[in-house]
């Protein structure tokens, strides 16, 4: 019996120190990711803005398992369209904010935590073109999300590099 109680008191302590550490780490996690293009920042911001142009270089617009639907624009939404898989999920991105220099995207997810996109459009010497893509993820209060957040650059910081790699493809030509 001294045994199980052991045990029991054992997995409790490192659960109620697995979520004290958890909420020392933070809720908000940003990678961000950034290339030169040979284009004007017009031609950059064109790809971007247009979800029409996002199958030139954001892979999910490329998933023949996916439809994509175009949104009618709201009063807060300039552009938006909605991805839908096979398995009934759908991520919406709605392009909420946009001037000159900085397109602000939020995403609706199937999951729980908040996402938004923000790119940074910044001109260069001889129609060059520095564009920054932050990936905002809100984990909120979850101890298991939060531990993910650590990796989440490792994890799926590759697949935004390649984006971007096909949006400077995309733009140069």
């Amino acid at each position: 019996m001294n045994r199980l109680f052991g045990f029991l008191f054992f997995i409790i302590t490192v659960f109620i120190v697995f979520f004290l550490i958890s909420l020392l780490l933070p809720s908000k996690v940003t990678i961000t990711k950034s290339v030169e293009i040979n284009a004007t920042p017009e031609k950059v911001r064109d790809q971007i803005i247009k979800f029409k142009n996002w199958k030139n270089w954001y892979p999910a617009f490329n998933d023949e398992n996916i439809i994509i639907v175009k949104n009618p624009p709201t009063k807060n939404i300039l552009n938006s369209v909605t991805l839908n898989d096979k398995q009934g999920r759908s991520n919406t991105l709605n392009l909420v904010d946009s001037s000159n220099q900085t397109l602000d995207i939020n995403l609706q997810s199937f999951s729980s935590a908040r996402v938004s996109y923000q790119f940074f459009i910044i001109p260069k010497n001889n129609n060059q073109t520095q564009v920054t893509w932050n990936i905002n993820t809100d984990l909120g209060w979850y101890p298991w999300r939060r531990i993910k957040g650590i990796f989440m650059d490792k994890v799926s910081g590759l697949q935004y590099e390649t984006a971007l790699e096909n949006l400077r493809k995309a733009a140069e030509n």
